[in-house]
């Protein structure tokens, strides 16, 4: 059928998600919360858990996401259950260090992985806090098949239909719709279609993305749930050799070899034990040998970066829209936080209760965050490499980073914790565009008062003209909270994804929160033009 000839009769479905990885999972359950009905095409079986043990960092600023959600525990759970399987094989990777050590009093709290004061690395330079100046900062280590796994219930109970072992092969869009067809002949039609399908997305080459960007400099080759014969050969830890770097139990459990100048792999093949250990003795200069590895894998720091993320009704989200070296522990936050941004917009636009120039703000608000993050991930490889003038600067970048000032930037960016959103208004209040949890209105329940999809007005005066520039707004919901100590202002309107579209103190105008609702909402049906009224 031909897109462009899109009717109301002819949809299969409202959006297509081709990937089931956690972003794409993620994405459709948010679509499914807001009212929109999805579909996920993954090559790989959804339902089966994968038996991969690959951990992932997860951020703070994503897990005060996922808390808007009621996610937050799961992954913990989850989180929790990863380290105490991994404390065996973490300790026999370090022959000086018994199994009931350090790993297993990591598995406390949210803070697990972090070493006790330690909130990440760049360039594996630590990012330390001795003084416990960052008390709700972590770098969560989550199983990548537990998150795909938490994902995937939550999909699966809002409704999302699940295609699996399928992968598309042509993707036909037109004006009025998306068509994509898949290898077993079959072909499922809907209003839009995102490629969540990786680094080698599908979806990015079939609908013309572009995908400008850096070739690698460095190729790492690791394992998972590796076993040594002669383990004492290799230092534990982080380290630079003449011939590259190795990490070994830096994520517990994993075992990496980088090698800077190597001549590129096939990046389809797959990595052989041999591969593994030929890397492994080149940049340890030893003859140490790999009796086992449970899930080998490589990498390197190819970053590269689509310069919109929207063509027609086709978009992109997490690596599909942008790939970039591992370092840091970014990359799947960054996918995650892509569709907390896009799910709400996209179904509303679907709903018809927001215009479609609502999609044009995703790739004006995330593209700026990815591009950081390839900046700070091509510095962390050179950080990485050897020789006496990288030696130097990373004495040099040590010392900058205890200075207070730069720790905190530095910590806040690994976490995402200093992202403000341009809303494109001078005159606007400090905190729009900031993520709103951060922000506790009493008696509101700010951390779970988004878990509806819903957006919402918080209201600390009791306010009847607040209450009334909602009403009738299905998609806004008021509540009524305080501020105990009376800072800040008196109400805020927070997004479905946490972050504030407008904040208003007493006194002032009231026209600015019905044009905010406008502009992420849409103009509230038959609404009249009503005279400013002072908050409050």
């Amino acid at each position: 059928m031909d897109a462009d000839a899109f009717a109301d009769g002819d949809v299969d479905v409202d959006v297509v998600v081709v990937g089931g990885g956690p972003v794409g999972l993620f994405l459709a359950a948010e679509l499914g919360l807001a009212g929109a009905s999805a579909a996920v095409v993954e090559k790989t079986g959804l339902s089966a858990r994968a038996n991969s043990p690959a951990l992932r960092g997860v951020t703070t600023r994503t897990m005060r996401t996922l808390a808007l959600r009621g996610l937050e525990r799961p992954v913990v759970r989850a989180a929790e259950q990863a380290l105490r399987e991994l404390i065996g094989t973490a300790a026999g990777l370090n022959p000086d260090r018994a199994p009931q050590d350090d790993v297993a009093g990591q598995v406390t709290s949210t803070r697990l992985g972090t070493g006790g004061g330690t909130k990440g690395h760049i360039g594996m330079v630590p990012l330390t806090d001795p003084a416990g100046e960052f008390p709700d900062v972590s770098l969560l280590p989550v199983p990548y098949a537990a998150l795909r796994e938490v994902f995937f219930e939550r999909a699966r109970g809002h409704g999302v239909r699940l295609v699996e072992g399928r992968t598309v092969v042509d993707v036909e869009p037109g004006p009025h719709g998306v068509t994509a067809y898949l290898d077993d002949g079959r072909a499922i039609r809907a209003r839009y279609l995102v490629g969540a399908d990786g680094g080698r997305s599908v979806v990015r080459r079939l609908a013309g993305f572009d995908f400008p960007g850096t070739d690698p400099t460095l190729l790492a080759v690791g394992g998972e749930d590796v076993t040594l014969l002669d383990p004492e050969k290799l230092p534990h830890g982080f380290t630079r050799t003449p011939h590259g770097a190795l990490m070994i139990n830096v994520v517990p459990g994993q075992l990496v070899a980088i090698e800077f100048d190597a001549p590129p792999a096939d990046r389809l093949s797959v990595v052989t034990q041999e591969e593994l250990q030929a890397a492994l003795r080149r940049v340890s200069g030893t003859d140490v040998t790999v009796s086992r590895v449970r899930s080998p894998f490589r990498y390197s720091d190819n970053a590269r970066q689509s310069s919109t993320y929207r063509r027609g009704r086709v978009l992109l989200a997490g690596d599909a829209a942008h790939v970039h070296s591992p370092f840091g522990g970014q990359g799947v936050n960054l996918g995650i936080q892509d569709a907390a941004n896009l799910g709400w917009k996209l179904a509303r636009v679907i709903r018809g209760s927001a215009p479609c120039e609502l999609l044009d703000t995703y790739t004006a608000e995330r593209h700026p965050v990815a591009a950081r993050v390839l900046r700070n991930s091509r510095a962390q490889a050179a950080l990485l490499r050897h020789g006496p003038q990288v030696d130097a600067l990373r004495e040099l970048f040590a010392d900058l980073v205890e200075l207070p000032q730069a720790k905190t930037m530095l910590i806040e960016m690994l976490h995402a914790l200093d992202i403000v959103y341009d809303q494109g208004a001078p005159a606007a209040h400090p905190l729009v565009g900031t993520f709103a949890a951060d922000l506790a209105f009493a008696g509101a329940g700010n951390d779970t008062c988004l878990a509806d999809g819903r957006a919402l007005l918080l209201d600390a005066v009791g306010s009847s003209a607040l209450r009334e520039a909602v009403a009738g707004r299905e998609d806004v919901r008021w509540a009524r909270g305080s501020r105990p100590d009376h800072s800040g202002p008196a109400a805020l309107l927070v997004r479905p994804d946490g972050y504030v579209a407008w904040a208003g103190d007493p006194g002032d105008e009231q026209s600015s929160l019905y044009e905010a609702l406008d502009h992420w909402f849409g103009p509230r049906a038959k609404q009249e033009v009503q005279t400013a009224v002072p908050v409050g």
